[in-house]
């Protein structure tokens, strides 16, 4: 599967988790705390992958594009930080969700758009390079991080390099937290 199928589909994943969250009632909160943590790792693993593959093999072509979707990123991954460490219950909490799914989506349809960053990758790179690079998103997607990481480097080296110890500790966090919120719930209800 080429890079752009691979982002493609992670766009419509990530969107119908944006949908599920916003017909969640404000009460389900064991769900809105699942679906913040499902959106979470997605947007996570795929803004590794982008910053890994597609925006450094695009800087060249496209740099200010480039630059403005790296920092669109690094907005998104602050407010997801703030989300994560959030109860669902919190006042700001939808507000601060509902900030994500506009950003990611106005990010979604600029790189898909007419001449967004798609358009530029299927003018400029060989289908050889695209297919290589789907092939390096799906090693990403079993060893990237899994949480938002806003002041991480997201250009290489840096970003590659930080990237794996990152990742290894996501995933002990992540499971943790998951531990210690399962016991909260437990204990409340």
């Amino acid at each position: 599967m080429n890079i752009l199928s691979v982002l493609t589909t992670d766009h419509r994943n990530v969107d119908a988790l944006f949908t599920e969250f916003s017909h969640t009632s404000p009460d389900d909160v064991e769900n809105l705390g699942r679906l913040r943590d499902l959106i979470l790792k997605q947007l996570a693993i795929h803004a590794e992958i982008e910053e890994q593959t597609l925006y450094p093999a695009l800087r060249d072509e496209a740099k200010d594009d480039v630059l403005e979707a790296l920092e669109e990123h690094h907005a998104v991954k602050a407010v997801l930080a703030e989300l994560e460490r959030m109860p669902p219950t919190a006042e700001r909490f939808r507000a601060k969700m509902t900030v994500v799914i506009e950003n990611v989506r106005h990010h979604v349809e600029e790189e898909e758009g007419p001449d967004g960053l798609f358009d530029v990758a299927r003018k400029t790179l060989k289908p050889t390079q695209m297919d290589e690079m789907g092939e390096r998103a799906e090693q990403l997607r079993k060893a990237g991080p899994t949480r938002p990481h806003p002041f991480a480097p997201d250009t290489p080296p840096f970003n590659v390099l930080v990237g794996v110890p990152i990742a290894v500790l996501d995933r002990v966090v992540t499971k943790a937290r998951q531990v210690v919120e399962r016991t909260i719930l437990r204990k409340a209800g």
